[in-house]
């Protein structure tokens, strides 16, 4: 190779190695800018500081939080600004003046004239008095309404509905009455609703099928009756339902089977009627399930939990549920509690061995027609239950701490049936066995 040959191929080199440097040190400068927060801007709207003065003065908030010289943006708590501009306002754990807490209202009119708020948060704060109808046309940007435990009341306006572009809308712990709007319906980018622990009536509406993005709905502790809208098993990406404490008839919808995301399902405390649909073992991600409280009935199929290996959190009690144990729910690796009192289940307590990983398990078994001998180790559990039955003979693994066998037939154990009791209930459980 030539000497000029040679001094070409080094100054290419070194060009690449400049290059290389330069796209590095580019890199770098750009990850710095977008790591590095950008500097907050004063705000820049003379309407929107006349608007949080205006709102300031309607809550009767403390100087010392909104201070009437300082820049809303800079130095407001709970005011959050973007380029100048406010997007977001959030009272919750501010407090008023003592001249404010002598009449606390819902008068927020001056948020009306922020037109970019994308947040307000108001949880906990009192405010009391209706939301205000015109909520759902003069706050377009609006994607979270946080109203929890503010003393709202009225009715929900339907004009929500309208605010397109809602992800998050929490009304909970309030005294909200009358029924739910069908108009929130319409809100297909909610991705939470939650108006628990209100006074709403009537029936779930079944416009709530269009909630295609919602992760997780909450309307439990109201009075709403009627049936549970099929529709609901149209929710694909949801995670959370509780619709717990009400008064909702009907049966439990097999097309809530198809909700393969489903974490959490709570329809406990209700009038639902029927037995579990066999659709619910679809419910693959389920960790809790909870349908207590109700006028169930029938037998519960050992393939309704087959596949069902994430339950943690298991409570049928207090229904008419009838026939055996289910084996396959009693076996599940993950099952920690596990409540099937006050039902009517029969047949033997099936033998339950302890992997040695598995402690602190609560099962309640009490309030049914269990019988037979007890031959399980009880080391696993932490607690568990089976007072009200029919269990006969002796109990090898009783220490008396951790079970509790009040109300049986069983030998050198205290507050067991009377022998009478007993005896009849065998002669029954013979006949019906003989006549099978």
């Amino acid at each position: 190779m030539s000497s000029l040959d040679l001094t070409s191929s080094r100054a290419m080199e070194a060009k690449a190695k400049l290059l290389l440097l330069l796209l590095e040190f580019v890199l770098l400068v750009s990850l710095l800018i977008h790591c590095v927060p950008a500097q907050q801007l004063p705000l820049s709207s003379a309407i929107e500081r006349s608007s949080l003065l205006d709102l300031r003065s309607s809550l009767g908030l403390r100087s010392r939080d909104w201070p009437t010289e300082a820049d809303p943006c800079l130095s407001w708590k709970g005011v959050r600004c973007e380029n100048g501009v406010v997007t977001g306002v959030s009272v919750s754990g501010l407090r008023r003046t003592r001249v404010g807490q002598v009449n606390p209202r819902f008068s927020v009119d001056s948020l009306a004239n922020l037109t970019w708020l994308t947040s307000f948060n108001a949880s906990g704060f009192s405010l009391s008095g209706s939301i205000p109808y015109w909520f759902g046309s003069r706050l377009p940007a609006l994607q979270v309404l946080d109203l929890r435990s503010s003393s709202v009341l009225g009715s929900i306006p339907g004009s929500l509905g309208n605010l397109s572009r809602l992800s998050f809308l929490f009304l909970s712990g309030n005294n909200l009455a009358g029924s739910v709007p069908a108009a929130l319906g319409q809100l297909n980018e909610l991705l939470v609703l939650d108006l628990s622990r209100n006074s709403l009536t009537g029936s779930i509406p079944s416009s709530f099928a269009l909630l295609v993005n919602l992760t997780r709905l909450d309307m439990s502790s109201n009075y709403l009756s009627e049936q549970i809208p099929h529709g609901l098993g149209s929710l694909s990406r949801i995670q959370f339902l509780n619709l717990s404490n009400n008064s909702l008839t009907g049966s439990t919808p097999g097309e809530l089977g198809s909700l393969d995301e489903l974490v959490e399902l709570d329809l406990s405390k209700n009038v639902l009627s029927g037995s579990l649909p066999i659709e619910l073992r679809g419910l693959r991600s389920l960790e809790k399930l909870s349908i207590g409280k109700n006028r169930l009935e029938g037998q519960v199929l050992d393939d309704l939990f087959s596949s069902l290996d994430g339950l943690q959190v298991v409570v049928l009690s207090g229904n008419k549920l009838d026939g055996a144990l289910p084996a396959a729910l009693l076996s599940k690796p993950n099952l920690r509690f596990l409540d099937l009192a006050g039902n009517n289940f029969t047949g033997f307590f099936p033998s339950l061995t302890s992997s040695g990983n598995d402690t602190g398990v609560v099962f309640n078994l009490s309030n049914n027609m269990l019988y037979g001998d007890l031959n399980s180790s009880f080391g696993k559990f932490s607690l568990i239950d089976l007072s009200s039955n029919y269990f006969q003979g002796r109990v090898a693994d009783y220490n008396g701490r951790n079970v509790t066998l009040d109300g049986n037939c069983l030998q050198a154990v205290e507050n067991q049936r009377s022998s009478d009791d007993c005896r009849l209930y065998y002669a029954k459980y013979l006949v019906e066995l003989l006549s099978q």
